[in-house]
């Protein structure tokens, strides 16, 4: 009989899943808006145009994406822009409502280096301790040889995954904080031995920007990039990210709300953020080699640099100064120069196709850990269609449901066996029970719910590459389920252990009750 209640229980978690997961026509309706400008002068075919707007239409309706924002640009100006949707407040979104950018912001930082490097200020191929003394790793010796290029690059061999990122607390001085905190961080190779994608490095670069300019990294930011390029609704403070709407999380394949969060080192490597203007203006100052409008930004040889990718993540895909360099569209006539990102609710990506004179910025207020890859292909597959080409599908990551199934079977099993095991310790056993037969007994349930814990809390996440912290920041539906089993494996080990001392010192049978 207990058997076959647990099984109810399984088999009633896995259907409630799956209807969960099960998309339906509400959840693909779209509410949209377009705005279009310059249609004629920007040369921009309207049946490329409206191919791709139909395309992201059914990307976000498939993403059950709540709101989008896109902009297409030339070198001069924004072509169109689009919104759909709405924001974390209800309100339509428009060309001026904010999004975080995640990631986008490392070409925008990389672009701030830059501009010292010209200044001369900054030479690349210096150690990164010439600007920051105090920086060291757990390594000291490799730590001294990390250059500003092997940060730009990502190749300065720390791991992709560091606590010095994605902290939400005040800190009086959060750089020089962060760099501390980087002391106990194992270098996973030499520097520039290979790229590892790690936010840490772009961290370093603006504590590198602030020892160098006695300013703080937003200060410089905004005098040397945001500013000319008229970003002028760029989120850089926890003051303006207070402001921004809600974003949204998946949660068992939906979104949620979720409250926006803001990291003061967050402006360099992924908290940076603003309209979809904003980035357009960003956008079309590199596809015309460094000048927006009549403002020169850089040098075209300095764009140029960046946008070479010389670090190989495989043979098709390389990273240069800031930007992903990659031959996706290279069938079609154009080099393919882009960056993704995301914060918790909101994700981003930049395309360049230089060979077709056009760019493509997409926001959306929506992430998931799981859903990131998709996320991203909606951007790639608009711009492939610019570039007059078919978009290129991207499968579900089918880890997230086999995830989301397992862990939801294992929370509802564990709450089952802990429910049992508190009625057994209220409710006693009539018949007598052996001292071996109880203490094996106690002891391989109070393992088990220990285990549980064990795994859930610190196995499970190391196997995702990540923390329990980040987890909740970007899965928070595994997150909850793991500090479930988390919960539920202490409690069923603490149960059975009151189980088995609630039998007595001698654990031999219990007296016959008294009564008729």
């Amino acid at each position: 009989m207990r058997s076959r209640g647990y099984g109810a229980v399984l088999l009633a978690a896995v259907l409630a899943l799956c209807t969960v997961l099960t998309p339906t026509a509400a959840a693909t309706t779209v509410t949209a808006t377009t705005a279009r400008t310059g249609l004629g002068a920007s040369g921009l075919g309207r049946g490329a145009l409206a191919d791709a707007d139909t395309y992201l239409r059914r990307q976000t309706a498939e993403m059950k994406a709540p709101g989008m924002a896109y902009a297409i640009v030339d070198r001069r100006r924004i072509a169109h822009i689009g919104t759909m949707g709405h924001d974390g407040d209800g309100e339509p979104v428009t060309a001026r409502t904010p999004f975080l950018w995640g990631s986008v912001a490392k070409p925008v930082t990389a672009t701030a280096v830059m501009t010292l490097v010209e200044d001369g200020r900054i030479d690349l191929d210096r150690p990164v301790r010439a600007y920051l003394p105090d920086f060291t790793l757990a390594d000291r010796d490799t730590s001294a040889r990390i250059t500003v290029r092997h940060l730009l690059l990502q190749t300065s061999g720390l791991p992709e995954v560091t606590d010095s990122t994605d902290r939400f607390g005040h800190r009086p001085d959060p750089y020089r904080s962060a760099v501390a905190e980087l002391a106990d961080v194992t270098p996973l190779d030499e520097p520039g031995v290979r790229h590892v994608y790690s936010s840490a490095n772009y961290l370093l670069l603006g504590a590198v920007v602030e020892a160098t300019t006695g300013r703080s990294f937003v200060s410089y930011l905004r005098e040397s990039v945001l500013d000319p390029l008229d970003m002028t609704g760029a989120i850089t403070t926890p003051a303006q990210a207070a402001r921004l709407p809600d974003g949204h999380s998946y949660v068992y394949g939906r979104p949620v709300a979720t409250a926006p969060r803001f990291d003061q080192t967050g402006p360099s490597y992924g908290y940076l953020g603003g309209t979809v203007e904003d980035l357009a203006h960003f956008a079309m100052a590199h596809l015309n080699n460094g000048t927006y409008r009549d403002v020169r930004l850089l040098k075209p040889a300095s764009v140029r640099e960046m946008h070479t990718g010389t670090a190989r993540i495989r043979a098709t895909h390389h990273y240069g100064l800031g930007w992903r360099d990659d031959d996706r569209n290279a069938d079609l006539g154009t080099a393919t120069l882009w960056h993704g990102g995301a914060a918790p609710g909101y994700q981003a990506t930049i395309v360049l196709l230089p060979g077709t004179d056009r760019a493509l910025v997409v926001m959306q207020n929506v992430y998931g850990y799981f859903q990131a890859s998709q996320l991203v292909a909606t951007a790639l597959g608009a711009a492939r269609i610019l570039a007059g080409g078919e978009p290129e599908t991207e499968a579900a990551d089918p880890m997230y449901l086999t995830l989301l199934v397992s862990l939801t079977a294992v929370a509802a099993l564990v709450t089952a066996a802990t429910g049992w095991g508190a009625f057994r310790l209220l409710r006693p056993a009539r018949r007598p029970v052996s001292r071996r037969r109880t203490w094996s007994t106690t002891a391989a349930w109070t393992l088990l719910g220990l285990a549980l814990a064990y795994g859930a809390w610190f196995a499970a996440p190391d196997a995702l590459g990540g923390s329990q912290r980040l987890i909740r920041l970007y899965a928070p539906d595994l997150g909850w389920l793991l500090a479930a089993i988390t919960a539920g494996g202490l409690a069923l080990a603490a149960v059975r252990l009151g189980c088995g001392l609630r039998a007595g010192p001698a654990y031999g049978p219990r007296p016959p009750r008294s009564g008729p």
